[in-house]
């Protein structure tokens, strides 16, 4: 039997579709998308959504169900079940297989976290906005950006807001959490 939870903040709606878990297997999926939960339905996939609105609300949650129910199972039970997480954040990825190696349970990771693509070098001469600019070749969280920068949150909010106001960042249209280069951003840049 597999225990199988999903990040679906993090790996999106297409992912949870392509998961394929047999009738033995329980699937959490957490998320508070209307279109994740639909699918769930059909799919017959626990969804959770109960949890606070906020950055890494989901993660802390998983990983609670995670403990529980570790906690709940027997030393025999633990030996034929499997964990499996389906999520590419780092942190999570590094908490559940703590977890899991913690309470020495069978446990899998099934997608590689994604490394931020690289992105083109940035002089230290350069303005804080360049760097967050810089920063955005894929759509990412704004603190994923401050915090692979370094900054105080006050600077980092100061300059996101300001490239906010220039239309040079805007909100992923599929993910509201993340941030993207605006077509007006990419524009200046082309000439």
């Amino acid at each position: 039997m597999k225990f199988i939870f999903v990040d679906a903040e993090n790996v999106g709606l297409k992912e949870v579709e392509s998961i394929n878990a047999s009738l033995s297997d329980k699937v959490f999926v957490f998320s508070k998308t209307d279109a994740v939960k639909s699918l769930c339905e059909r799919k017959l996939f626990l969804y959770i959504s109960s949890y606070p609105t906020g950055a890494n609300q989901a993660d802390f949650y998983l990983i609670a169900t995670l403990s529980g129910i570790i906690a709940s199972l027997s030393p025999a039970q633990k030996e034929i079940c499997e964990s499996v997480l389906y999520s590419r954040d780092n942190s999570l990825v590094t908490a559940f297989t703590f977890q899991c190696k913690l309470h020495q349970v069978n446990y899998k990771v099934a997608l590689q976290p994604k490394l931020p693509k690289a992105a083109k070098p940035v002089s230290n001469n350069s303005s804080l906005e360049e760097k967050i600019l810089a920063l955005l070749t894929a759509p990412m969280k704004s603190e994923a950006i401050r915090e692979q920068l370094n900054v105080s949150a006050a600077d980092f909010t100061r300059s996101l807001n300001q490239l906010i106001r220039d239309e040079k960042i805007k909100r992923s249209a599929e993910r509201q959490k993340n941030w993207i280069r605006s077509s007006h951003s990419e524009n200046k840049d082309t000439r």
